[in-house]
């Protein structure tokens, strides 16, 4: 199903405000990682990209990425210094087979397999697709192959994907939940969603 869409996991950086690496935190009682990964099986989507941090390749890690290997294509970052827009550009050259592409950051965990769904089902009508909460826009966003050919034709690394975004038409879908605004940088945020959930 839907096997023109990809899913690209931005997860190379060095979790450095996090003090503890985001995609093996724990969620739902499975790490951001796979429970990122599973949401997006579940909703038939199963081209899954990950661009990880090389770091967190080996080691006490190893048997956390091992769980996920079968299910995920891994793209070490070597260069986690370099911040997200890197960790994008390294991934978004291995997205230009598909129609279409979410791009989607660890340190959003909230994703859910009927928000997947409902922005697969809009996917034809603008460029690029993203969940709306009381007027703010949240995350994933689904991006058109226009767009990703766009980003990979980028040689400098220093832009901003919502200013990208600004230039290519919108559909939003309305959404009643808070979480698609969340972002778990710090220790402060991390113990928010644990609260929550």
């Amino acid at each position: 199903m839907n096997g023109e869409i990809g899913v690209l996991i931005l997860a190379g950086g060095k979790s450095e405000r996090m003090l503890f690496p985001k995609p093996f935190l724990l969620y739902e009682g499975k790490t951001f990682l796979r429970k990122i990964v599973d949401e997006y099986r579940s909703a038939g989507v199963n081209n899954i990209f990950l661009v990880l941090n090389k770091d967190l390749c080996f080691g006490r890690w190893e048997k956390d990425v091992s769980q996920i290997k079968p299910f995920v294509t891994i793209i070490q970052n070597a260069d986690s210094e370099l911040g997200r827009t890197h960790s994008l550009k390294i991934g978004i050259e291995r997205m230009l087979n598909f129609d279409f592409c979410f791009i989607q950051n660890i340190d959003n965990p909230n994703i859910s397999e009927k928000l997947i769904g409902d922005m697969i089902q809009f996917r034809n009508k603008k460029d690029y697709i993203s969940p709306v909460y009381n007027g703010k826009s949240g995350h994933p966003v689904l991006v058109s192959k226009k767009i990703v050919q766009h980003l990979n034709r980028l040689h400098d690394e220093n832009f901003n994907l919502r200013n990208i975004l600004a230039g290519y038409s919108k559909q939003t879908i309305e959404v009643n939940n808070s979480d698609i605004l969340a972002n778990v940088n710090t220790v402060e945020d991390y113990k928010r969603l644990s609260k929550a959930y």
